[in-house]
């Protein structure tokens, strides 16, 4: 079985994250907010996902 890696860049991952919280038009604790009130649309916790996904590559704590 071939894995296929796939390489990011610190800046390309920073601006990820920016470009999820542009599009959600909210920050980070807004959206965190809204998910563990359970009032986040599926689309949101999937964004908060990659996000996590994307801290975890940087190195950062959630």
């Amino acid at each position: 079985m071939t894995v296929k890696v796939i390489e990011v860049t610190e800046a390309e991952l920073r601006q990820d994250r920016d470009a999820i919280l542009s599009s959600l038009r909210m920050d980070e604790q807004e959206l965190r907010r809204r998910v563990d009130n359970e009032i986040a649309t599926a689309s949101e916790r999937d964004a908060l996902e990659r996000l996590k996904e994307i801290a975890f590559l940087l190195g950062e704590d959630t």
